[in-house]
């Protein structure tokens, strides 16, 4: 098994997904140039991560990957079971992290996609911030009286929240006001397999960033 992933990116999720399983894999960490060129793109015709290489399969959009991985590996417990009770719960926090919480993002990371008034950057991200708080309420809203997103354990859907969440530390409303959410956050970031990701990419967790 092999990953394409670049330090920070909802690729994180699925190398956190990897430490879990604990079989043998590969992380190969690409930048911009990397995932534009002709060889790459023939992999991901979209040009980003992650792109997951498993035997002769290729496999590209996180959410995608991330359930592939859960019903392959149903020992390394990464979510509900096809027809268990919670599994639809994994599908919509999937969903919801990957085709709202993270476009909501986008704004603020890439301003001048969203505006052709190169005075508007600011207005755009401002925008941008004012969507991500709303998702990220939904989801605080959510962990409220509970320890993970799906279900009594964590899953696929908590190690996709743990790269997309940590980009908002940074923000003006940072994600350490969501208490829910950082409570996951930090758990998380003292989870071994999380830790190894970090130790790879050659990160630390937003989270120590915060407290320093």
């Amino acid at each position: 098994m092999k990953l394409y992933s670049a330090p920070g990116t909802c690729a994180t999720a699925i190398h956190i997904a990897l430490e879990w399983i604990g079989e043998a894999h590969e992380v190969e960490h690409v930048g911009l140039k990397t995932m534009k060129s002709p060889d790459y793109l023939k992999l991901n015709p979209a040009g980003v991560v992650p792109t997951f290489i498993d035997s002769d399969q290729t496999l590209v959009e996180a959410a995608a990957i991330l359930l592939y991985l859960t019903d392959k590996y149903p020992g390394a417990g990464l979510g509900p079971a096809v027809g268990a009770p919670d599994r639809q719960e994994l599908y919509r926090w999937l969903t919801f992290l990957t085709a709202t919480l993270h476009p909501y993002f986008w704004p603020h990371f890439m301003p001048m996609r969203f505006t052709t008034d190169p005075h508007g950057h600011d207005a755009v991200k401002t925008a941008s911030r004012i969507l991500v708080d709303k998702a990220l309420t939904v989801i605080d809203q959510h962990l409220e009286g509970r320890e993970w997103l799906v279900g009594d354990t964590r899953t696929v859907a908590d190690a996709l929240l743990y790269p997309l969440a940590s980009w908002a530390y940074a923000f003006e409303k940072s994600t350490a006001a969501y208490a829910n959410i950082d409570r996951v956050i930090r758990k998380l970031a003292s989870d071994p397999a999380v830790i190894a990701m970090h130790e790879a990419q050659g990160s630390s967790p937003k989270v120590e960033r915060l407290a320093a």
